[in-house]
């Protein structure tokens, strides 16, 4: 199944975005409010230059059995900037080509499956920040890691299950390609960032 195989295959770029994305701080509970203005940053723009590009890419009998819409993750990130004070006007440009993938299911999907895989993280994310001293009275500001709730489950279950349908074998590497490439996205801005 093409989904175990993007795990293994993306788990180099994963772990790279992870150490670039302060897992360490999260996790124990150090995370500075700088640190997170960052991490909604690198969100923020990756969403605001592909989310919508990403969506209108798939079909639309796709679209519809992902209930796309309510996917789409950047008004949360909106919230979350005008929260912490961070004008996204003022945000740098990228100083690198960002890639965006071709209108193929595959790749669509690939791409899709890095932005759907950091939102299944969001919740126990969510809860560290939470149960850091740092972030006390600060739930408001947390849009984007909880997007999705109680059904964050439900909706990457849903997603495995139409990523496994969909993905034909002979596009097993364009699907992988795509993801690492999208992993890469994050890894570049956010060290352009640093």
């Amino acid at each position: 199944m093409i989904a175990n195989l993007l795990r293994t295959e993306t788990a180099e770029n994963h772990k790279t975005l992870e150490s670039l994305m302060f897992v360490n701080e999260i996790m124990n509970n150090s995370l500075s409010i700088d640190q997170y203005k960052k991490l909604l940053t690198v969100n923020y723009i990756i969403h605001q230059k592909s989310e919508n590009i990403l969506a209108n890419m798939l079909d639309a009998d796709i679209a519809a059995e992902l209930e796309m819409n309510s996917r789409l993750k950047l008004s949360a990130l909106e919230k979350d900037l005008n929260y912490w004070g961070i004008d996204s006007l003022t945000l740098p440009g990228l100083n690198f080509e960002l890639y965006l993938p071709q209108k193929n299911t595959a790749e669509v999907l690939g791409a899709l499956y890095v932005l759907e895989g950091a939102t299944l993280g969001g919740n126990v994310i969510k809860r560290h920040i939470l149960a850091n001293p740092n972030f006390k009275d600060h739930e408001a500001g947390l849009n984007y890691y909880g997007v999705y709730g109680e059904e964050l489950s439900t909706k990457w279950k849903k997603f495995v299950s139409v990523l496994n349908e969909r993905v034909p074998e002979v596009d097993y590497e364009r699907c992988i390609n795509s993801a690492n490439q999208t992993f890469n996205n994050l890894i570049n801005l956010s060290k352009q960032l640093s």
